[in-house]
């Protein structure tokens, strides 16, 4: 038995040889390795380089690897997200959580013009602290490209949200370096009875990588359905929209219109 899956390996490794190999080559012929390490000086770098022949075996049987690596992030850091697009090519997303403070990631990228890279680094609630964009054009030769990691301006996110009987407390966090003067307009979308019901309000101003304390009272929350939107009208320029937003419930599958607002 064991030999006979040692062949039956043996005959994947050759099948994918020849299928990089061979005349005609493949999708794999056209691909980049990229390595992305971030730093501890809030600059990221792409080492890029044609794959090594096993290299691409690896791939084709796992597709995508994430590897950490010694390389120190600012504290507080959870992850790191990354969106990889260009034309004529399927977006590649994920995100490589740290392991203590370090990520070394390694993907494999369609050649081509004008493939943009944007970087994340994420707190655990998700809030985007510093993000980077790079484009590069890849035929699989040897660069090495700096990307700045830039401290997000305003980028509001929702987090720690509870409930109870009466009411709904959450928190509404700034991590940018600007506080926001005036506080943040926001809605409370939740389920009374079979009713789908609103509250709104305004939040004291955020502190600059502060957070304040926000809720909807007097209110009966039917089996916790609720969901909550912060700066529903885009009145402040953030890096991030789909951060402002947390529900509980059927209302995260299906939410009310903001239209009963």
């Amino acid at each position: 038995m064991r030999k006979t899956k040692l062949f039956i390996l043996t005959l994947i490794i050759i099948s994918l040889l020849i299928a990089i190999t061979g005349c005609g080559g493949g999708m794999e012929q056209g691909t980049s390795e990229v390595t992305i390490i971030i730093s501890d000086n809030h600059t990221a770098s792409l080492d890029i380089k044609k794959p090594a022949i096993f290299a691409l075996i690896k791939h084709r049987l796992k597709k995508i690897m994430e590897i950490s690596e010694a390389s120190a992030l600012p504290p507080g850091i959870s992850d790191i997200r990354y969106i990889i697009s260009g034309p004529g090519m399927s977006a590649i997303t994920g995100a490589a959580n740290t392991s203590g403070d370090t990520v070394r990631i390694v993907v494999y990228v369609p050649n081509g013009q004008d493939r943009v890279f944007t970087l994340d680094a994420r707190y655990s609630n998700k809030c985007v602290r510093y993000r980077g964009v790079r484009e590069a054009d890849l035929n699989g030769s040897p660069t090495k490209l700096g990307i700045s990691m830039n401290i997000v301006s305003t980028d509001l996110c929702t987090s720690n949200a509870s409930s109870d009987v009466t009411s709904i407390y959450f928190t509404i966090n700034n991590s940018g370096s600007t506080a926001v003067a005036g506080g943040s307009f926001y809605y409370v979308l939740y389920q009374s009875g079979s009713n789908n019901l609103c509250r709104s309000g305004t939040s004291s101003t955020i502190p600059a990588d502060g957070s304040v304390a926000a809720s909807a009272s007097g209110i009966y929350p039917t089996s916790n359905n609720y969901r909550i939107i912060i700066d529903p009208l885009n009145s402040i320029i953030e890096t991030d929209d789909l951060n402002n937003e947390i529900c509980s419930g059927t209302f995260c599958t299906s939410p009310p219109p903001l239209s009963i607002c």
